[in-house]
């Protein structure tokens, strides 16, 4: 009998903790470096994203309100009012009066105001109204035409105010309350009294026009052209227009109502420009999980080249992703934004496929540079082309499905993932000859 059949039969070695999937996982995230990178472009597009949504000064830009001290305010105009007693009486109890017509037109061209990332809504406008009335008492009237203004002319800067009465040139007093202007006249029995009133201001965002709650309307229009724009919207509690007309660059919109029983609000939300302080809010805010594939790729570099990076090399990559939405944020306040986008990953993307190259001398600077577009312009692209996120995100996965499958049909792809030990863990050095 040999002597080595009197030796026991070697005892299986139990599994090693590291074994664990969960475990190895862990060690594949600790080698490569991805939970400081990922830390890197979290804080980085955090700070960057609430600073652009909820600052009160990003990049030169302010509040809202100190945009409307400058170039003036939403306008909401209440429709004028009449007030009557019969003539020769005191001016102590006033009855209200309907207009018999009102028809008001207001003409508007866009101008823009670009603050930081945002463009604010401003408008000039011409507002020309005609209105109407019948004397129907059975006798003289005296009546107060008065013209309320709710803004602050200083912001609309209300200009070249004209007022006729039945076709001849009138003054308007300035109330004592001094948010409205008053006209006082006497209207014969059975007789129509025409007031016109013209005047030219600007405005932010909106313009409603407020017919008065208390009294019925007749023979109700209001035309709104405006230049500059074709997007438009209602304001809240606003009838939308009856008729609406679009072209390039202009939109028209009229109301026309022959009666209403009590008062509305009609108005529309000017045009407006993309914000794209929230365009690159939400590129920051996604930016964590193309980074994840970013570092995926890295990795599959190292693992191919049998070169890992260095924890500062990985630090310095993800600091210049995580710079990107910065840099773009801070172009963006003082260039067109699409200048700026392209200036940065333009600019950032030479530079990260210029490290990177170093650190993969033998690597292709095209895969490098494509790297770079899957994982960080493709994503942007996709927040840009707000209409087409899905249909873009789609195509890249399937783009990149495709080029897996291609891969996993090489030779040299498929030696390498055979050479791999299972985990990813370098293989155990072989156990010498004498010690067995």
């Amino acid at each position: 009998m040999s002597p080595d059949t009197l030796l026991p039969a070697p005892t299986p070695t139990p599994p090693r903790p590291s074994d664990s999937p969960v475990r190895r996982a862990l060690g594949w995230l600790v080698r490569h470096h991805v939970f400081g990178s990922l830390f890197i472009v979290v804080f980085a597009t955090a700070v960057i994203a609430s600073q652009v949504v909820d600052r009160t000064d990003f990049a030169s830009s302010e509040l809202a309100r100190d945009v409307e001290e400058r170039w003036g305010a939403p306008v909401v105009q209440p429709a004028p009012s009449l007030r009557f007693v019969q003539s020769g009486t005191i001016f102590t109890e006033l009855k209200p009066l309907p207009f018999d017509k009102q028809h008001v037109q207001v003409q508007s061209r866009m101008n823009y105001r670009k603050r930081g990332l945002r463009y604010f809504s401003g408008f000039d406008f011409t507002l020309s109204a005609d209105y109407a009335v019948v004397n129907r008492e059975g006798h003289d009237i005296d009546v107060a035409f008065i013209f309320p203004i709710e803004v602050d002319k200083s912001q609309v800067l209300l200009s070249e105010l004209q007022f006729l009465v039945n076709g001849a040139e009138s003054d308007l007093d300035l109330g004592e309350s001094g948010n409205r202007l008053v006209w006082t006249g006497r209207i014969s029995q059975g007789a129509t009294s025409t007031f016109s009133i013209r005047y030219r201001a600007r405005g932010l965002d909106s313009f409603i026009y407020k017919l008065d709650p208390a009294l019925p309307a007749r023979d109700v229009r209001l035309h709104m052209a405006v230049e500059g724009g074709e997007n438009f919207d209602y304001p809240p509690q606003v009838l939308s227009a009856t008729q609406v007309e679009t072209g390039r660059g202009t939109v028209a919109l009229d109301w026309a109502f022959q009666s209403l029983e009590s008062g509305v609000n009609l108005g529309v939300v000017l045009p407006s420009v993309e914000a794209y302080d929230n365009v690159v809010s939400i590129m920051a805010g996604r930016a964590w999980v193309p980074f994840l594939a970013l570092m995926g790729l890295l990795a599959a570099f190292s693992i191919r080249h049998r070169r890992p990076l260095a924890f500062y090399e990985s630090y310095l990559l993800a600091a210049a992703y995580g710079f990107f939405f910065v840099l773009l944020a801070y172009l963006a306040a003082f260039m067109n934004f699409y200048v700026a986008y392209g200036l940065a990953t333009l600019g950032l993307g030479a530079a990260v496929v210029a490290y990177a190259k170093r650190l993969y001398p033998q690597e292709k600077a095209s895969h490098l540079a494509g790297v770079w577009g899957a994982t960080l312009v493709v994503p942007t692209t996709a927040v840009i082309l707000q209409g087409y996120t899905g249909l873009i995100y789609t195509l890249e996965i399937l783009a990149a499905l495709l080029g897996l499958m291609a891969l996993s049909t090489r030779a040299s792809v498929r030696a390498l993932l055979s050479d791999l030990p299972p985990g990813g863990e370098p293989p155990h050095a072989p156990v010498p000859q004498e010690a067995k």
